[in-house]
């Protein structure tokens, strides 16, 4: 009995590692039933991806503002309210006046009505706005038509090895470090 034994557990020991390698072939291979086909599916290593780019350009409209330098009309400013330029002006439409009227019986009247014009065109001259103009700096926006570039990935290109050979598919998807891929096993040749 104990040989059947001893003979059993070197059967076991040396059949051990040919059940392991059967198990992974099991694990790696994949079957599915699909219209009564046997499909059969194993994992390659994936050895270079490269996304697929579609570049797209949009219409879009922007807000542009800029720094303009204008030129404008200052607040006016008013000298007086007119009592000083009436003062005078006629001041000096006096002293022109009397000037005129020298000599004559008129002196006086000559300096009454040219202290008279002289308030008058005084009280004008400093009642006048003076108009100033100065440069300002004024923010401007407009809105202008510009193009914007998008960049979408809409796949990738897959380059896998698979059984020492490489081959080449595209995916939507990243597909990782391996790729699932479908094995078709057919014979060489027909008898018939």
């Amino acid at each position: 009995m104990s040989r059947i034994l001893c003979t059993g557990l070197i059967a076991i020991w040396l059949l051990a590692p040919m059940a392991q390698a059967g198990s992974r072939d099991r694990d790696d291979w994949r079957e599915s039933r699909h219209h009564g086909h046997h499909d059969r599916y194993d994992y390659a290593k994936v050895v270079d991806v490269d996304p697929i780019i579609q570049r797209e350009r949009r219409r879009v409209e922007r807000e542009v503002c800029w720094n303009e330098q204008v030129r404008v009309r200052a607040d006016s400013h008013r000298r007086s309210d007119g009592v000083g330029g009436a003062l005078v002006g006629g001041v000096l439409g006096g002293v022109v006046g009397h000037e005129l009227g020298r000599g004559s019986h008129h002196n006086q009247v000559g300096t009454v009505v040219g202290v008279a014009v002289g308030a008058t065109l005084g009280h004008q001259l400093a009642g006048r706005r003076h108009e100033r103009y100065e440069t300002v700096t004024e923010r401007r926006c407009a809105v202008k038509p510009d193009l914007e570039y998008h960049e979408t990935v809409t796949g990738y290109r897959v380059s896998y090895r698979y059984r020492g050979q490489v081959y080449h598919t595209t995916t939507a998807d990243h597909p990782g470090k391996r790729i699932r891929v479908k094995v078709d096993v057919a014979p060489a040749h027909r008898h018939g």
